[in-house]
């Protein structure tokens, strides 16, 4: 199997329970230890510096993908092994859309959930062919999945969009999921 470019969406921010920010490192180092390249946004803080610094551990290879103007709201992981610089945010999902053979998603705010809804639409629409897995550490997902089946069952969202993605709790899980699909 090819080596697999991996896109993590997730918080920035540090002031969440440290819980989180251990299970997504831990997450990064096995991602590291498989050999996979992680894509990230480039930040060195939250859940995104956590799977950054856990890939490292790991020994696996790095993509940072900021906006240039991020720089004034966080903290670069500078020991990115390649760091993409864009002018827009939509830019940056672009590029990190268009390099990831999977997509995993762990817990994040609006930022996260804007790029959840984003690639789970591009799959939706046959745009992207790609696995999506909600790494759902302590149930965090579990409103929004509880969401989606609602507006599944009132006719909003289309059934097949559920099957669309996953959701585990466990590195193993969710690398066991994508080596599957891919």
């Amino acid at each position: 199997m090819k080596s697999l470019s991996i896109c993590l969406f997730g918080a920035s921010s540090d002031q969440i329970d440290k819980h989180y920010i251990e299970e997504v490192e831990q997450l990064g180092r096995e991602m590291g230890k498989r050999g996979y390249r992680l894509i990230f946004g480039g930040g060195s803080t939250g859940l995104m510096g956590a799977a950054a610094r856990g890939a490292a551990a790991g020994g696996g290879h790095i993509i940072g993908v900021i906006p240039r103007f991020m720089y004034e709201f966080e903290a670069i992981y500078d020991q990115c092994d390649e760091l993409i610089h864009t002018d827009t945010m939509h830019e940056r999902k672009e590029i990190m859309e268009d390099r990831a053979d999977a997509f995993i998603i762990v817990p994040g705010g609006i930022g996260t959930l804007d790029e959840f809804f984003e690639i789970l639409t591009l799959v939706s629409l046959e745009k992207k062919t790609a696995p999506i897995i909600l790494y759902n550490i302590d149930g965090y997902f579990n409103s929004l999945i509880s969401f989606i089946d609602s507006c599944t069952h009132k006719g909003f969202i289309r059934p097949l969009v559920r099957n669309l993605f996953r959701v585990c709790d466990t590195p193993d899980k969710a690398f066991d999921l994508i080596e599957r699909y891919v």
